[in-house]
């Protein structure tokens, strides 16, 4: 009787352990994959070198379980890690790539404009276009009479909002209106907007500047009583005087006043219906600041919901929104006790990755190159570089100093990138702040048009790991600067190469949802003269393998968003976010980079965008 139960028990071991050697591991330790993507080239891009045209691993197939990457192999072997219920889907050979990080997209404004009616948001202001004249007094007459001829035609009630659309005018250089509004020579004196329209509040928006009447400005006042001198700490003194509104204005005119009293379920829905536009284009991260606390709350509901379509890296930026005065500036991140974090410490799908006060040294003319080259005082006076007591520089070094990570901050030239520097130092001077503890913050600086190589500067930037995110669009602009400037400003614009080979960890926004454009320029530095429409190479000898360009964008950008261990790269145990290309994006003709189509864009493990149905209906 004990022998026979003896040979039964073993034979169960025995049993056991055949069936053991036929269960794979990671069955075994995970269970069944719940998803395997099939006969596709699966590109990793998990090799972090800055060897030219190394991608890392290739496979064949891919198993996802839950929102993550199970493992990656032949077809063959990714099938013994399959159960009844394992879908598969056979990519037909196309190129699967990690999901597309965007690191610096201000997409709430886009999703609202296109969205925003749909869900009963709308612009309650009477719109009226002008194209500016060949001069600032030219200009200021046609915006007036404009105006009124709008009242009158239109006749707008008393109290109606009038919004002005300025476009540029057909002979002007791109950035002229700005220069104009921003120099104060158009403004609200010379449009006379007071005493010609007393009785409508009036906006001039010229996209990036704008302009308020004192009926407008009494307002907004009235919501924000800093406003006046929240305007002079972000632009210059007197702004207020002048009228002058910039970009927080010209956006939180609509999130901030018009909309402030309607449910934020309106704006969540609009922004999840831009979200689902995103993931058609392989967009599975996006990274931004965020001005208006009604779109915070808005994402935070999304989030809270579960309908967020897209992960999201953002930055505080209320400062700017809510319109501060210097002692507010100078405590809020004091108060807030820097509750930043990475993303595997955060959110799986929304986590606040730092602070941000956006403008530092601006864009297009509005430069600061210092003393780095010669300049005429008309050039020279159109330098924007900011300085103790302006909002950036205060905003910056408060964060700094009370433990926050700041990035999304414009570094488009090399003073600017010089002064950042300055900043930074000054701030750990004040708070006894390591280096290594500036290094672990990995700030960033944007657009870097003209930022160039000088050595204090590229020094600095390694020594504190200071990290660049290349706006490619903005080449466009060099050029056209390169005219004003002379050619000792052409070995500025964007030495990318060199900035890599040197060290630097170099990233690239897409231009808005289009990542192809940027690469394609980055592969070509291939540019459209911004004024003369003339295609030319700008510093052919800067441009990259269209690997690295696509590292900048998967791999090097998730480090820029704190994701390294999650994000970034298709390896077991990162999320799976993954994107299936058209055409093969590592052998097509360099031409054809810009047409570059997504077919399908795997979020956290789901199918979130399906243009051929290659997983069925």
């Amino acid at each position: 009787m004990k022998r026979s139960l003896t040979l039964f028990v073993l034979g169960l071991l025995m049993a056991g352990f055949g069936l053991s050697q036929q269960i794979p591991k990671l069955v075994a330790q995970h269970g069944y994959a719940d998803m395997v993507l099939t006969n596709g080239k699966i590109v990793t891009m998990d090799d972090w070198s800055i060897v030219p045209n190394t991608p890392g691993h290739i496979f064949q197939s891919m198993a996802i379980k839950g929102n993550k990457i199970m493992a990656l192999g032949t077809d063959a072997e990714m099938r013994e890690l399959a159960g009844l219920n394992t879908r598969f889907i056979d990519v037909r050979g196309k190129t699967v790539i990690p999901g597309l990080i965007q690191t610096h997209y201000h997409l709430f404004g886009p999703a609202a404009s296109k969205y925003g009616p749909q869900v009963g948001l709308l612009d309650p202001s009477v719109q009226v276009t002008v194209v500016a004249e060949s001069s600032p007094e030219a200009t200021s007459k046609k915006l007036r009479e404009s105006i009124l001829n709008a009242i009158r035609v239109q006749n707008v009630p008393k109290g109606q909002w009038i919004t002005v659309r300025l476009t540029e005018g057909p002979d002007n250089l791109p950035g002229t209106n700005r220069i104009w509004l921003y120099g104060s020579e158009i403004n609200r004196r010379t449009i006379q907007l007071d005493r010609s329209v007393p009785d409508h509040p009036v906006v001039i928006n010229a996209r990036q500047s704008g302009i308020f009447n004192e009926a407008a400005i009494k307002l907004m006042k009235e919501v924000y009583p800093d406003w006046e001198e929240s305007t002079d700490l972000e632009n210059r003194p007197g702004s207020a005087m002048d009228g002058y509104a910039a970009v927080p204005e010209l956006q939180g005119i609509t999130f901030s006043f018009w909309w402030r009293d309607e449910p934020v379920a309106k704006l969540a829905e609009a922004l999840r219906l831009y979200g689902l536009d995103l993931q058609k284009v392989g967009m599975t991260t996006v990274s931004t600041r965020i001005l208006f606390p009604t779109v915070v709350r808005a994402y935070n509901k999304l989030n809270r919901e579960n309908r967020l379509p897209h992960r999201l890296s953002y930055y505080q930026e209320p400062q700017r929104g809510n319109f501060w005065n210097l002692k507010s500036l100078r405590e809020f991140y004091k108060g807030a006790g820097a509750p930043w974090t990475n993303h595997s410490g955060g959110g799986e799908m929304m986590w606040l990755s730092g602070m941000c006060n956006e403008v530092w040294d601006s864009s297009q003319w509005e430069i600061c190159l210092g003393d780095d080259v010669d300049a005429s005082a008309e050039l020279k006076g159109r330098q924007r570089c900011p300085a103790p007591g302006t909002r950036p520089w205060e905003v910056v070094k408060a964060a700094v100093m009370n433990g926050w990570r700041p990035a999304g901050v414009h570094g488009t030239s090399s003073h600017g990138a010089r002064l950042y520097i300055q900043m930074l130092e000054s701030a750990m001077e004040e708070a006894n702040l390591s280096v290594d503890h500036i290094r672990s913050l990995r700030t960033t600086l944007e657009h870097n048009q003209l930022l160039g190589t000088p050595p204090d500067v590229m020094a600095k930037l390694k020594e504190y790991n200071i990290l660049l995110n290349v706006n490619m669009s903005y080449l466009n602009d060099a050029a056209m600067l390169i005219d004003a400037y002379g050619e000792q400003l052409r070995p500025f614009a964007m030495p990318v190469k060199t900035w890599i080979n040197e060290g630097l960890r170099v990233t690239f926004e897409a231009r808005g949802t289009d990542f192809w454009e940027p690469i394609h320029m980055l592969v070509t530095r291939e540019i459209t003269h911004r004024a003369t429409g003339e295609k030319q190479l700008l510093l052919p000898e800067q441009a990259v393998d269209r690997v690295t360009a696509l590292k900048m964008t998967t791999t090097w950008a998730s480090y820029y968003i704190l994701a390294e261990d999650t994000l970034g790269t298709l390896e077991p145990g990162k999320y799976a976010d993954f994107v299936v290309l058209e055409n093969d994006y590592f052998t097509i003709p360099v031409e054809e980079i810009p047409d570059m189509e997504v077919i399908m864009t795997g979020l956290g493990g789901e199918i979130v965008w399906d243009r051929d149905q290659l997983a069925g209906n």
